[in-house]
């Protein structure tokens, strides 16, 4: 096998023998197809570690701490600003406050409730855009004078921000000065008296009103940096897959250059061979020893055909033909063809659908090819005694067709499924590696896609997608 392998190697032409012989696989293997395999794989891999390269987290992680500080930021900025509303009706307060009681000095006015009456009824009226209420109380907290309110409200008001008829206000229960020395004569006041004072919080809005904005402008930085994070992602995703993309079609085309290539330099001398062969096989009588091998002979060069046609097809896709069929009896057909395949595999073949015919506009040789070969893979893939299903629908109100094949078998594991459609891409020892990626070139030729997943509850899932397909369908009774 060795010796037949480098002379097949020696007969290619020197652009590829000098590639194929820088490394020879282990005895026992096809070479050509390895060396493509282990080509492809390569590129592969190299794709796949050029996108594991970006940096994702690192930079989800720095606009994360970003957005945490603008939050941070913004909630300080708010607290701080509560405080100093706060203090700013403290301290209006307090000036309101001092200018009344100022006005109180001279003999028989600061004792008198009657002249803190009127003084409430000025400072009411002056201070109307600022004063809620206005009193005096004495150490029982009975009101001698008043000005904005009931008596019992106003004496029942926490100091601090409150609510007074439906309003926010801020209460300051403050102590009379005591009499003063320098501005003519002490003057005396009763133990206990002290001034509330009811201020309108509406004079320090403009305080509250830049707190506010300060958490909008925040959340608009937020939402602005994740917005452009999450597009910043996105393009590089998108321009990285797309560059994938390219790079993958490049290769493909130079692995469909090779391909076809390779298929044409051994057609011709596989079918000589072949000829021959047979053209013994029939001078020779059926007794001849020489017979089996002979017979050998016979089956590798069909099962190097097969391989042929496959790197033709592969290398040049044929154009899809539309025509109208039934996919029902096209899948059952399949089916049929296959079933002594699953028989002698001991694995059971099912089709469901809620049709009765569903007939679709389609290319059906290439159906039949797409069909063929995800029905073997998952006929491989299944252990004895299980079964491979096939779920055949149409989504409602649409033209849109589905068909599932499922198998119980080991599942993809953690392999990119994506991986399975690249060209001589495969882990059978006989496989070519090329029935997928045949199977997607028709699928995609058709609109359609074809993708592979795996199961919840085990094995692995082969879905195919047709959109605008359905012609006709008939719902079983």
């Amino acid at each position: 096998m060795t010796q037949r392998s480098e002379s097949c190697v020696s007969s290619l032409p020197p652009v590829f023998a000098a590639r194929f012989q820088e490394e020879l696989p282990p005895r026992g293997e096809d070479r050509t197809c390895l060396l493509l395999k282990r080509e492809n794989s390569n590129k592969s891999s190299t794709r796949e570690e050029g996108l594991r390269r970006l940096p994702t987290g690192a930079f989800l992680a720095a606009v994360s701490v970003v957005c945490l500080a603008l939050a941070v930021s913004a909630g300080y900025s708010y607290i701080t600003l509560s405080r100093l509303r706060a203090e700013y009706l403290l301290n209006r307060g307090h000036e309101i406050a001092s200018a009344i009681e100022m006005e109180t000095r001279g003999p028989g006015r600061r004792n008198n409730p009657l002249i803190w009456q009127e003084l409430f009824d000025e400072f009411a009226q002056n201070y109307q855009d600022s004063i809620q209420f206005i009193a005096l109380t004495d150490a029982s907290r009975r009101i001698l004078a008043s000005r904005g309110g009931p008596p019992d409200a106003i004496s029942t008001s926490e100091a601090g921000f409150s609510s007074f008829g439906g309003v926010e206000i801020f209460v300051l229960d403050l102590p009379l000065m005591q009499g003063r020395q320098g501005m003519g004569p002490i003057m005396h006041q009763p133990a206990g008296w002290r001034l509330r004072l009811g201020l309108k919080t509406s004079t320090a809005d403009f305080i509250r009103r830049q707190a506010v904005a300060q958490i909008v402008i925040a959340a608009a930085a937020i939402s602005t940096l994740a917005a452009l994070a999450y597009f910043a992602l996105h393009t590089l995703g998108r321009f990285l897959r797309l560059k994938a993309r390219e790079e993958s079609e490049r290769h493909l085309r130079a692995l469909g250059t090779m391909a076809a290539t390779l298929a044409h330099e051994i057609r011709n001398p596989l079918g000589a061979m072949k000829g021959l062969t047979q053209l013994a096989q029939e001078d020779l009588s059926d007794d001849h020893r020489a017979q089996e091998s002979l017979k050998t002979i016979v089956r590798e060069a069909e099962r190097l055909e097969k391989l042929v046609a496959d790197l033709l097809m592969f290398a040049r896709p044929p154009q899809p033909h539309l025509s109208r069929f039934d996919l029902l009896d096209l899948v059952s057909s399949v089916g049929n063809m296959l079933q002594p395949k699953f028989d002698s595999a001991g694995i059971t073949f099912r089709i469901a659908s809620g049709e009765k015919s569903l007939v679709i506009e389609s290319d059906e040789t290439g159906m039949r090819q797409v069909l063929l070969n995800i029905f073997l893979n998952a006929m491989e893939a299944a252990p004895p005694g299980s079964a491979v299903a096939v779920q055949v629908a149409r989504k409602d109100g649409t033209r849109e067709l589905t068909l599932e094949v499922d198998d119980s078998g080991d599942g993809l594991g953690i392999r990119d499924p994506e991986e399975l459609f690249q060209p001589f891409a495969t882990s059978k020892i006989q496989g070519t590696g090329l029935g997928l990626a045949i199977s997607r070139q028709i699928m995609e030729k058709l609109g359609g896609t074809l993708k592979l997943e795996n199961r919840p509850q085990g094995g692995a899932r082969c879905s195919l997608r047709l959109p605008n397909c359905v012609v006709d369908s008939g719902v079983r009774s």
